[in-house]
């Protein structure tokens, strides 16, 4: 079950002292309404409820599914360290993960039935293809959905206030899986940070073979 905490607070505008909910723990199996939250990046939202003043209130997290098997562990800005896993999710998939841009993306992959890993390696490969197209040194991608065969990436373009969107072909995630089984890529143990180095990595390793 997911794990509520009250905590209390004071409005840094008015200074009304109130409660503020927090979760050490979601699962969305049981709390689907926490996971629209996850969805919708408002885990961290709150407002006051005397001046409305609105604030972002990042804290570490746990976000689970026992149903699809996997557990992400949130630690906003990526300091400090992960939880340690568990026995009883010794046997999930286990992402550490620093916002909820980032949760939001695992939770659409793995509901996909896609392997993040091989993901971050497509998304590596669309963004060497389409770099020329934006003045930028770094793309953005996040994976947004799958759509009549093709894998739609929603990528943030810095300087840009909307994403734009670009999609590939399924075979390429197919070559991607082909390349991980090549490399006899296993998962790293615990709370593994699967991203765009660890997929840089990835190819870097590849081509030397």
């Amino acid at each position: 079950m997911s794990t509520e905490i009250l905590k209390d607070i004071i409005c840094p505008q008015c200074w009304e002292a109130q409660k503020y909910r927090l979760f050490a723990s979601i699962n969305a199996q049981e709390n689907p309404e926490l996971k629209q939250q996850a969805l919708e990046e408002t885990v961290f939202d709150w407002r006051c409820q005397r001046c409305n003043y609105f604030a972002a209130m990042a804290y570490p997290f746990l976000y689970m599914d026992p149903q699809a098997r996997y557990v992400i562990c949130v630690t906003p800005g990526g300091g400090g360290q992960a939880a340690e896993p568990t026995e009883a999710v010794e046997d999930f998939v286990k992402r550490r993960v620093k916002n909820l841009a980032e949760l939001k993306e695992k939770i659409l992959i793995f509901d996909s039935g896609l392997d993040d890993v091989a993901v971050e390696v497509v998304k590596n490969a669309l963004c060497t293809i389409i770099k020329n197209k934006y003045t930028a040194n770094r793309l953005h991608p996040y994976f947004r959905r799958l759509q009549e065969g093709n894998m739609e990436f929603a990528i943030f373009v810095p300087g840009q206030p909307e994403p734009v969107y670009h999609s590939t072909r399924m075979e390429v995630y197919q070559q991607s899986q082909e390349v991980l089984r090549t490399l006899d890529f296993l998962d790293p143990p615990g709370f593994a940070t699967i991203d765009a180095r660890l997929a840089r990595g990835i190819i870097e390793q590849y081509q030397a073979t």
